[in-house]
């Protein structure tokens, strides 16, 4: 199931919709409407935290619900996606965002630091804290942060925790993930590059809307083997990152059992870190693939959907 958050249409709040091809597009189902009419509401479809505390049972009775009105529902119920005023797809406690995980990124981003005299290992998975304060949804507009004049995107994959996981197995890891989205982790390069010469990861990376999350979640057992999740990144339609899970070099379930070891919990998120392709590494001269106003961003894992930004 692929499913989201959008604004009520009269403003009373969180709504979920189930999106389901419709011909060439998409169409989103009011789920909670759908389940009233049919006189089974339990009011976990009310919000993405009550559908994921209701558990493989209530993704069961959504599945179902969603049938049902694919067979006799009123079209009412029914929204062109287009038109849906998309909210961030989970209400984000914590996200734990990777670094320099896809082993071609890993090279590329290697040889800045290696002029300097830095030396990486792959002993452990690299992190760093992307704020919720960050995030913003699918089409939002991002202004550009004063600061920098190299803005640049990175597309990530992204588990969505579904309930309480502390210092879990690679093999119990993925039963606590509830779905997979996508996060655009844009970045204020020269911010980012003080910082870590001072071994930090802050600012450069959380000025307000420079966590694109979205567009929705697709569950976990539509994708029981996350490794074959592919992704893209474009600018104006130009292919900017392209890569396929099977190149990390620590998959999700090593990622989710080694952050848990702090503990995780419902609405945190873990991400791949960024694929080859981001603007900074490119030669000779990344000054023409930063970010610019005007420019759209997509980012899309080809599972899941497509993530765009405005920038501005």
């Amino acid at each position: 199931m692929k499913i989201g958050r959008y604004e009520a249409a009269d403003g009373s709040g969180e709504r979920l919709g189930v999106v389901l091809p419709d011909g060439h597009t998409l169409r989103v189902l009011d789920l909670g409407t759908a389940m009233r009419s049919r006189g089974r509401a339990t009011g976990f479809q009310n919000t993405m935290d009550a559908l994921m505390d209701a558990g493989e049972a209530g993704l069961d009775a959504a599945n179902e619900c969603v049938a049902w009105a694919l067979r006799e529902g009123d079209p009412a119920w029914f929204t062109a996606e287009a038109d849906v005023p998309w909210m961030v797809p989970v209400r984000v406690r914590n996200c734990i965002a990777g670094g320099r995980n896809f082993g071609a990124h890993m090279a590329e981003s290697l040889e800045y630091w290696k002029q300097r005299g830095v030396q990486a290992h792959t002993e452990i998975p690299m992190g760093f804290i992307k704020l919720a304060s960050s995030m913003v949804p699918t089409r939002a507009v991002v202004h550009r942060p004063p600061e920098t004049q190299w803005f640049d995107y990175e597309i990530e994959a992204t588990a969505v925790i579904g309930r309480r996981i502390e210092r879990a197995s690679e093999k119990e890891a993925l039963s606590a993930v509830f779905g997979y989205t996508i996060l655009n982790d844009l970045s204020a390069r020269e911010l980012q590059r003080k910082e870590m010469q001072n071994q930090s990861i802050l600012l450069g990376k959380n000025f307000p809307g420079l966590g694109p999350l979205g567009p929705w979640i697709i569950t976990a057992d539509e994708v029981p083997d996350p490794s074959v999740l592919e992704l893209e990144l474009t600018v104006n339609g130009e292919v900017r990152q392209q890569a396929s899970c099977t190149d990390l070099i620590f998959g999700f379930p090593a990622l989710v059992a080694h952050w848990s070891r702090m503990g995780l919990d419902r609405g945190d998120l873990v991400t791949t870190g960024s694929p080859e392709g981001v603007a900074i590494s490119r030669k000779p001269d990344p000054a023409p693939f930063y970010l610019q106003p005007g420019d759209v961003v997509r980012a899309t894992v080809h599972q899941i959907g497509t993530l765009e930004t405005r920038i501005a």
